[in-house]
């Protein structure tokens, strides 16, 4: 049986959260492609146990839904007015602090020169864009761990923490919730929803263990 070491586990989650960043954007045939391809190698050993279940479901739905399932799924959800909000801010109730939000999501991506896409309008608070910058942070931990730079691999590990606590850990859970719900009953999004939302417990779960 192999060891996981500590910049494996990272890297491999960092698989994890890039899946996700990609399923949330429009489908067309080269994201179908790569989508397809990376749940073939998504990892389970770095989740918990009791939340490998939906993994594999979700694993499971990707790996054989059609292009047409992609696509209609995600217009139904995503797309005009839309039935699930996919930015930050849409579950923050307080106007006033939704510049603030937006100013301090921009600050995290800023000081790692992580840059959005801003040639489909995306809003630094979408879930997919989030999500990237969540795969940078644990890629930059590894590098820095692989090469002995601990100053470095702290301040990434850091960053994640600061950011999942202060963002990401605050709305997805209920982003998640919304997609489960809305989403079409053992589809593409509901699926993804659940396992969604136990990789990010997983991630609570080993940021409060490697921070006592």
């Amino acid at each position: 049986m192999s060891i996981i070491t500590p910049t494996d586990e990272l890297v491999q989650r960092a698989v994890w959260f890039k899946v996700f960043s990609l399923l949330f954007r429009y489908p067309d045939h080269e994201i179908i492609a790569v989508l397809k391809e990376g749940v073939s190698e998504l990892p389970l050993g770095v989740l918990d146990v009791d939340l490998r279940i939906n993994a594999e479901s979700f694993k499971h739905v990707i790996a054989n839904a059609a292009p047409d399932q992609f696509l209609t799924e995600f217009s139904d959800l995503f797309t005009g007015a839309g039935l699930c909000r996919a930015n930050e801010n849409d579950y923050e109730k307080l106007s006033f602090s939704m510049t603030e939000k937006l100013a301090d999501v921009a600050g995290f991506y800023s000081a790692f020169g992580f840059e959005i896409n801003d040639s489909v309008g995306e809003r630094p608070d979408f879930i997919g864009t989030e999500l990237d910058f969540i795969n940078l942070l644990l890629l930059k931990q590894a590098y820095a761990i692989k090469n002995g730079w601990s100053e470095q691999a702290s301040i990434s590990a850091d960053a994640l923490s600061s950011f999942m606590e202060a963002h990401f850990i605050k709305w997805v859970p209920k982003f998640c919730f919304a997609l489960s719900e809305l989403g079409k009953e053992n589809g593409i999004y509901a699926t993804a929803a659940d396992a969604l939302a136990a990789m990010v417990n997983s991630e609570s779960n080993r940021l409060t263990h490697s921070s006592t």
